[in-house]
């Protein structure tokens, strides 16, 4: 009987979160992790904040970030190859190139401001170090991640999650390791901006994918060990670092994790990241997960403007900065 019982709550369990437990051999077919795959290093998202500061040339990003410059052509390289920027010619007799977003890479500025809109809320002591203000209701603002379809917050505990037939693939070799170039928790550009300080605590690509786990409602060492085949000595280290961060808290006896308000608050950026990977990397295919509402009805997040409720994109924002380079 109390196998039985076992048994029939597994089931059900799998049949409310079905996203949960990768089948072995198999991975998830994510969009999320195809923009992470792109942005999975704090220099990628840095040199392309940058861009949205205006920098074009080799040596601005170079300049503003203290970033090596082999480090910086290879990441270059990196977002040209991935259409987030467009090289252009600057000075044909000097020779000099440009790297400009293009449209692809402007849509990643709700992205980047739901992870500065983290910063300041969480991370950032007093004032935040930049306003923006929002041209189309002529107000300043603060970013909010709200459901395009019924304009309210994007909290993942309160949607469901929908994965289609083909959501699982078999598992492709694992990229090869980078070592991590800085200390966690260490910002390591030279702006004083909130999405540095998000950035110290998550910016690397398995830090984004240990967090994606939670929100599949995974908490335990093994089994985000089993789902993402990750090396024991790096899953340690990030669950530290994300305990540290205040983002987890570990349960008694230590084998399961628990995201905090703060952790919980990450989903909105996630949210994005799949969102424009729907949108750019995989077009016309239908989306492998959905985000579901209590009724059933599909939600896509957006960032808007509080005051308004509309869409804020790059080119329809200005800001003032609270410090100087």
């Amino acid at each position: 009987m109390a196998a039985s019982l076992a048994n029939s709550t597994a089931m059900d369990e799998a049949a409310a979160r079905p996203d949960r437990t990768i089948p072995r051999g198999h991975e998830r077919d994510c969009a999320m992790a195809d923009t992470i795959a792109i942005l999975g290093d704090t220099w990628s998202f840095l040199v392309a904040r940058e861009a949205f500061f205006s920098a074009r040339r080799f040596n601005d990003f170079h300049e503003r970030l203290g970033i090596p410059r082999a480090t910086l052509t290879a990441t270059l390289d990196k977002l040209v190859e991935a259409e987030i920027f467009e090289p252009r010619e600057l000075d044909e007799a000097r020779r000099w190139k440009g790297y400009f977003l293009t449209e692809r890479g402007l849509d990643l500025y709700p992205v980047f401001l739901s992870l500065l809109a983290f910063g300041d809320r969480w991370l950032q002591p007093g004032c935040p170090p930049l306003a923006l203000f929002h041209l189309d209701c002529r107000s300043w603002f603060s970013p909010r991640v709200a459901w395009a379809e019924n304009g309210q917050a994007v909290d993942a505990r309160e949607v469901r999650f929908a994965i289609a037939p083909d959501y699982w693939r078999p598992a492709r070799a694992a990229p090869a390791r980078q070592r991590r170039p800085w200390r966690d928790g260490q910002v390591v550009g030279r702006r004083p901006c909130s999405v540095e300080r998000t950035l110290s605590i998550i910016g690397d690509r398995w830090t984004f994918l240990i967090l994606r786990e939670f929100f599949h409602g995974n908490e335990r060492f093994d089994e985000i060990h089993q789902n993402l085949g990750i090396a024991t000595n790096i899953l340690s280290g990030r669950l530290k670092n994300l305990v540290a961060g205040g983002l987890l808290e570990r349960a008694a006896g230590g084998a399961a994790y628990a995201l905090t308000p703060t952790g919980w608050d990450l989903f909105a950026p996630l949210a994005l990241m799949k969102a424009w990977a729907d949108r750019w990397l995989r077009p016309g295919r239908t989306p492998t997960l959905s985000f579901l509402d209590p009724a059933g009805r599909i939600l896509t997040p957006r960032l808007v403007c509080p005051h308004c409720g509309e869409a804020v994109p790059a080119r329809r924002v200005r800001f003032i900065t609270g410090y100087h380079l």
